[in-house]
């Protein structure tokens, strides 16, 4: 009887190392997963903070132009440009394209220049 007792205690042992194992991996995969899915969001936040200040970059370089509508090559393989496009009601939208698709824009409000001003007094 008391061998019975020492194997069943034996089978029980195992079985909660067994399920100690289960938790610990369970516990490491998810901590990984969580790891990797806050560097992918990060990644994609940079990303989306560089593009938006190369397209005010944009914006500022041709802001002193008259031109309706400047294109901006970035990546000619990859079919990647920037158009800003000057409206007549003082704003600005930069596009970053990728080939015929909008991956990003922002629109602008052109400040009114000095020889203006000195015009609407």
């Amino acid at each position: 009887m008391s061998e019975n007792r020492k194997r069943k205690k034996q089978a029980r042992r195992g079985a909660a190392f067994l399920l100690l194992v289960v938790v610990v991996l369970m516990v490491v995969v998810e901590a990984t997963r969580t790891m990797l899915v806050g560097e992918f969001s990060l990644r994609k936040s940079e990303v989306q903070r560089t593009r938006v200040r190369t397209m005010i970059a944009a914006i500022d370089a041709v802001s002193m132009l008259q031109k309706e509508t400047i294109e901006l090559p970035l990546d000619e393989a990859n079919q990647e440009r920037i158009v800003v496009t000057s409206d007549g009601d003082q704003r600005v939208i930069a596009r970053w394209m990728r080939g015929d698709h909008v991956v990003d824009q922002i629109t602008r409000q052109q400040p009114v220049s000095e020889s203006e001003n000195d015009t609407t007094k």
